[in-house]
Parts: structure tokens; sequence; C-alpha cells
């Protein structure tokens, strides 16, 4: 959540600051700090083109702190903030060591927590009213959590290494969760409502429901689904219409009789004449998971870590409605990812993870330019796009607070804009393409 869409959250933090010291008893202070750097190796636009991120340097540089205040048995209250500074590769050949860093202030939680005595042990209900960091998927490193980021249409999916630390999968405005004891031990259902501070249009809201279910110390279920952008903040702008008064690039009718517009697409019907579509950024994802750690099986060897051979797994459907041309087949609005976390004899956390997604759309994240539920690239698939990404993340805590970690992958990167504002398009299209990047954080 960023200081510079929510203005009305300083005075609210002026007065939540104020207050809590004299109700809270003991506080509790997290932080971290941390630097990030890498380069880019390969990139999908190589050639005469202003996006040329190839052999660009990249990196990132924060700090946050938070702390959690216990008013009395039953209630808590948590604050946090943090800085980090973006250095964004500006990918022209000619400009390639002019980076454009700017600072992005962000609200990390505020929040105040309501829980039953014995919560954890006994079961029971918690309530959080405000802003806090969530995230149903532990294990994911780099690719997944499709629930809670990215758009629904047109299918935006987001990749996150460098967001830890910094920023989680989601921030809740609201968040019920129902914990039970006995027979249904294990199982735990969130219900949330995101109010989106992040992309554009601001201020909608949005309702999720997620449930996991420990059937056995060796396997983990989850699902969930999320009314993404049901409430919206302004209507015309989460779902313009017809009456929109942007158009395309060129302003004309494009392959098929689609008309080169932002906001509809215009197809042809039976008596020969045009049908104009509209559609909305609103829309519903649905989210199946698994998690199998087979080290139970043969006694939970103490060789292994906690995490070690874990196999992990998510798909997504990314709205369940069907619009023509570009959404007409469900199949390919579904994402998959599996995840595996390499034995190693607790020498080091190493993770491989692939995706398939098979949208024959664009990516890119150009929702957040020009309001538009449709994909980038009108009239066809995007240029060199493929259906396949991997990520391979190692990572090691030593002396107890200290963090070190790397990651190579062909990812969801988005680089490139102006100052402070990305382009949302992807670096990274074919096979071929990859980065390399580095990251050491020291934490309490």
């Amino acid at each position: 959540m960023r200081f510079k869409n929510t203005p009305r959250l300083g005075l609210l933090l002026l007065v939540f600051g104020a207050c809590l010291p004299a109700l809270a008893q003991k506080p509790e202070f997290h932080g971290a700090g941390w630097m990030q750097f890498g380069r880019i190796e390969n990139s999908w636009a190589v050639t005469n083109s202003p996006n040329d991120y190839d052999e660009n340097w990249i990196g990132n540089y924060g700090g946050l702190l938070s702390s959690s205040f216990r008013v009395d048995e039953n209630w808590e209250a948590g604050l946090g903030a943090g800085s980090l500074l973006v250095h964004l590769a500006r990918g022209n050949r000619n400009e390639a060591n002019i980076w454009y860093p700017f600072w992005v202030g962000f609200l990390n939680e505020a929040r105040f927590t309501w829980a039953n005595t014995g919560y954890a042990e006994n079961g029971g209900f918690r309530l959080t009213v405000g802003t806090q960091p969530y995230d149903y998927n532990r294990d994911a490193k780099n690719l997944g959590v499709y629930l809670l980021r990215g758009y629904v249409y047109p299918g935006t999916v987001v990749s996150g290494f460098a967001d830890l630390f910094a920023v989680p999968a989601s921030r809740s405005g609201l968040l019920g969760r129902i914990h039970l004891p006995g027979l249904l031990n294990g199982l735990t259902n969130d219900f949330m409502a995101n109010v989106e501070t992040d992309d554009k249009p601001f201020y909608d809201i949005s309702v999720a429901d997620v449930v996991d279910f420990r059937l056995h110390s060796s396997l983990e279920l989850g699902a969930g689904v999320n009314f993404y952008r049901l409430f919206a903040a302004e209507k015309n702008a989460t779902s313009p219409g017809k009456d929109c008064t942007g158009r395309g690039p060129d302003g004309n009718t494009g392959p098929g009789g689609i008309q080169d517009s932002p906001c509809f697409i215009q197809v042809p019907n039976a008596a020969g004449g045009l049908d104009t579509i509209t559609g909305s950024l609103s829309g519903t994802k649905l989210m199946g998971r698994f998690r199998i750690d087979p080290k139970v099986w043969f006694g939970s060897p103490e060789v292994f870590g906690a995490d070690e051979m874990v196999l992990y797994g998510e798909a997504a459907v990314l709205g369940v409605k069907d619009y023509p041309i570009f959404y007409d087949d469900i199949l390919r609005r579904i994402p998959v990812m599996l995840g595996f976390n390499v034995p190693t004899a607790k020498v080091l956390n190493l993770s491989l993870e692939v995706e398939y997604y098979a949208s024959k759309n664009s990516s890119d994240n150009l929702p957040a330019q020009n309001g538009s539920w449709l994909p980038a690239a009108l009239g066809g698939p995007s240029t060199g796009r493929d259906d396949w990404k991997w990520s391979v993340n190692a990572s090691k805590v030593v002396l107890g607070n200290i963090f070190v970690g790397a990651q190579v992958a062909n990812d969801h990167l988005r680089l490139g804009g102006t100052h402070n504002t990305a382009t949302g398009q992807e670096a990274l299209r074919t096979l071929s393409d990859y980065y390399w990047v580095v990251k050491t954080a020291y934490f309490f």
C-alpha cells in the first residue's frame, strides 16, 4: 500500500500511533533491512527495440519496521511501515547506464485484531480490521499465489521474489479466520475483504475466501474463491462500457471486425452487422492447491530440514465468465504451478518451480495504464510469448537473523517505464530469456 495512493491513511497512522502506546503493554518490534541486485542476461526485445534489457543491472534496497501491541487478553494491534528504493532498468541501448531510482513508501500493517483466548491451541475465531500481510501459500517462492495477485481480465499473472520482506501477496482490509478443533482440527477458513490500492482503478473492494485443510501430517489441501473488484469505487472505471472516449492506437477496426478500442470489442453477427461486447476488470477467480511432505512416511529423518522434499502445487481459474475472441476457452485461463523443495540435508533451502499458462493473450499488465479489461495485443496473441516459466531459488538463514538468497528465473518480471511509472510489459517472453538476482537481509 503506497502512501501516495492513500492520503487519508497518513492521518489514520498519526492517530493510531499516538493512541496505542498509552493502551499497550509490552510492545514487540520486528523489522528487516535488505539489498538486492542482479542482471538480466537475455530478454525478449533484443532487436530494434527501446525495451532491450540484455545485460542490464537491476536492484532494490529497503527496510521496514513494525510493532505489535497486546492491549488485553483478546485485543492486539499492529503498526508497520517501510520504504523501498527501486532502480528501473530503462532498457534502451543508448541509455542502458541511466537508471531512474525512486523511493516508494508502503504501509506494511495497521490493524486491530481480536481473538478468543487460547485461539491457536483450542480453535475459535479471530478478526482483524485494518491492513495486514496475508499469504495463503507459504511454500511458493516466486510463482503461484494466483488468487490474490494480478488482474482477472486480462489474465495477468505475477511473480514475486523481489517482494520478499517488502510486499506480501495481499493486504487485507478485513480478515476473519476460523480455526476448528476436534475432528476438524487443522481446518482453517479465512474470509477477507481487500481494498485495492496497488493496481488501477484504485479503491475497488474484492471479497475472497480461502480454506485450508490438513488431512494428514503429510498432506495439506487448500481452495479459494476471489470475487475480484466485486464493489467498484467508480463503475465507469472498472467497467467502462461502450461509452468510453478512449480508442486504440490507430482508432480503426482490427482483424475479425474487432474495433481497436481499449473499452469494448465489436464482432460480426448473423444479420451482417456488428455486436458490441463490453466487459469489466471485475471477475471471479478460483484456486486449488496441495502440499505433500513424504518425509512423514519414513519417520521424518532428522537429516532433512522441515520443508525439504516437499512437493507443492497450485492452479487457478482467472475468470469463470467467457467473452468472445479473447476469453472463449476457460482452459487457457488456468495457470498451473508445481514446486519441489530439493533435499540438501539442511545445507540450504533449494526450490525448483515451473509454471504452465496457455493464455493466447498478452500477459502485459496494461490495465494499470488504460483501464482496459482487454488484453494488450488486440486481434491476436502477444508476439513471442511462451507458455512455460521456471524459477530456481536458493536461500539460507545464518547466525539466526541474516538471510542470504539467490534466484535464477524466467518469470513474469516487469520493468521499464518513465520515472516511477512502469510500462507493465513483461521482459521475458521466450524460453531463452532469464535473469539472476541475489539478496541479503537482516531481520529481527
